[in-house]
């Protein structure tokens, strides 16, 4: 997200604006956030095509601060590993992963039938994932092609995202739009959740 970072995206510090004002709805208990966050171990496979990066236990593996809530449990990437039952002492969430895909990491499938389960008073019973972050055209395109996989509701924040390459994130947005997700700004994702666009309630 920043220039001295280790793989960093270009221009990833425009956004993060509007990451914060995104954020800031979590913050105010208006909707639940799911992160993703790459923890790398030096001999995980992905470093073998991307420079080492977001190593775990070292401060480029943290999320920003504007990409932070205040109460938040970290998931790792670990088979067994015991999914709270009640996530309403939570804000967010953040999954680690060891690959670009947040899929992998095998907890990932159990939150997303945690949040909307029938009867439950807690979540939306019929959620829209609302995504955006960083890189488009890899994690940001497979938790979008996952999403839409498993059947659900998403929307992508164009101005609330960033890309390697323009181009080729372009293409990566209207392709994941003829696959059913919406392009979305952040003012039309701020008012989803009943905030105008000078801040305030609607």
């Amino acid at each position: 997200m920043l220039p001295d970072g280790k793989l960093y995206v270009p221009g990833a510090e425009e956004i993060i604006p509007n990451l914060n004002r995104l954020v800031e709805t979590v913050r105010q208990g208006r909707v639940f956030l799911i992160s993703s966050a790459d923890a790398h171990n030096p001999d995980d496979l992905e470093l073998r095509d991307w420079p080492p990066h977001c190593l775990k236990g070292t401060p480029g593996s943290d999320l920003l601060p504007e990409a932070c809530a205040s109460r938040w449990l970290v998931i790792p990437n670990e088979k067994g590993f015991v999914l709270s039952e009640n996530l309403t002492a939570y804000q967010q969430v953040i999954l680690q992963k060891n690959t670009l895909d947040v899929f992998d990491n095998p907890s990932t499938d159990a939150l997303l039938a945690q949040l909307n389960p029938a009867g439950s008073p807690a979540f939306d019973p019929s959620p829209e994932f609302v995504v955006f972050g960083v890189a488009t055209e890899y994690c940001v395109r497979l938790a979008v092609d996952g999403l839409l996989r498993r059947g659900r509701r998403v929307s992508i924040v164009t101005d609330a995202v960033r890309s390697l390459n323009h181009r080729k994130g372009q293409q990566i947005l209207e392709s994941l739009e003829s696959c059913g997700a919406r392009l979305i700004t952040s003012e039309e994702a701020l008012k989803l959740v009943g905030v105008s666009p000078t801040g305030r309630e609607n």
